[in-house]
């Protein structure tokens, strides 16, 4: 009689699998059995445990559990260009991997049409949740289409103001304020703000804590010195040519990201103006790069990789219990790096903790 499948193929091997597993960690191997096939009744630190023996033996969980599971999660983010980005997408991926479950990326350009149509795409998918960080505030057409096909979501940075949500972000206008106030010790008065899409409510949020920041202190920015563009470094070098083409070269320049502030201060340099000599300007993201002591960036630094695993345990967790009604809202600490291109002398330069304009459109 020739061997059944049952009995020398891959069941075989993943019984095999299953039952070692549940003799290294001592618990019962239907406990194992429940994890592999994506199905309820084991506690998550349990789940997790069983997932990363059955990833290093090269067992991956069924992807048809038995509440119909895909074990596949979107993260939707604007672009790949911002290494902060592809920071938060590279910590999803990690985590989610731990957890058995693979991640699809998904950008929109920040484009309202092409967030809906990735929405219509994740339906279709039957993908089990969403993480995104390219909500508009103010258009929830993909959420609701995310919200008719049942998927569950987590914002990331950004939010709707339409639509609750699970959320993990930083508060941002508390983080603008601080670094506008750091700034403003040097004695600037002639200020200018670059930030990205106001459609953004992490954007608008920083652009309303610069200007609240500065009214404090008596000082307003005239509307050729607000500048919204998208979050890029070519965005932030079209926001340095436009400063510079419309009342010169401001005293200090504060931007919403990282890379804007990047190609910001490549126009300036190319003008031959020094940042932190001739114009302070600093940016809100924290990217190893900026932070780092060539570039010595004056910032606000967000904990990106928490905020990556906190979103991800977040949305598992849904998953994990769609009974679950109420949101959470997850908001992590902020921290500014000093740097040198604030004005700040090198040695001097240390890390402090924390404690509506619409205008020019590039």
């Amino acid at each position: 009689m020739e061997p059944s499948a049952t009995e020398d193929g891959p069941e075989a091997g993943r019984r095999g699998t299953a039952a070692a597993i549940a003799r290294k960690l001592g618990i019962s191997q239907a406990a194992v059995s429940y994890v592999l096939n994506g199905r309820p009744g084991v506690s998550a630190a349990t789940r997790r445990k069983v997932l990363e023996l059955a990833n290093e033996a090269g067992v991956r969980p069924s992807r048809a559990g038995a509440r119909g599971l895909s074990r596949v999660i979107a993260l939707i983010v604007p672009s790949v260009a911002n290494p902060m980005f592809t920071s938060w997408a590279q910590e999803v991926i990690s985590n989610a991997d731990r957890a058995g479950f693979e991640v699809l990326l998904a950008t929109t350009d920040d484009a309202p049409e092409k967030m809906v149509s990735v929405a219509r795409m994740l339906v279709n998918r039957g993908i089990d949740g969403v993480i995104t960080a390219a909500a508009h505030r103010e258009d929830s057409r993909a959420l609701g289409i995310l919200r008719e096909g049942r998927i569950p979501f987590t914002f990331l940075s950004r939010r709707s103001s339409f639509v609750t949500a699970d959320f993990v972000g930083i508060d941002d206008f508390a983080a603008a304020q601080e670094i506008t106030r750091h700034v403003l010790r040097h004695g600037h008065t002639r200020i200018a703000t670059v930030v990205g899409p106001r459609f953004s409510s992490s954007s608008h949020l920083r652009e309303r804590g610069f200007a609240e920041a500065l009214s404090a202190h008596g000082l307003t920015v005239p509307r050729h010195r607000r500048v919204s563009t998208e979050l890029s470094r070519d965005g932030g070098r079209r926001a340095g040519l436009h400063l510079l083409a419309h009342g010169g070269a401001p005293e200090a320049v504060l931007c919403g990201s990282d890379e804007l502030a990047a190609g910001v201060m490549e126009v300036l340099d190319e003008a031959d103006l020094v940042p932190g000599r001739d114009v302070a300007v600093t940016g809100f993201d924290g990217l190893e790069q900026s932070t780092s002591r060539l570039v010595g960036m004056s910032c606000v630094v967000q904990p990106a990789r928490t905020m990556a695993q906190q979103a991800t345990a977040q949305l598992l967790g849904r998953i994990e219990d769609r009974s679950r009604r109420e949101a959470q809202a997850l908001v992590l600490p902020h921290r500014l790096h000093i740097g040198r291109t604030c004005g700040c002398e090198p040695a001097a330069a240390a890390e402090e903790r924390p404690a509506a304009v619409a205008e020019a459109d590039l």
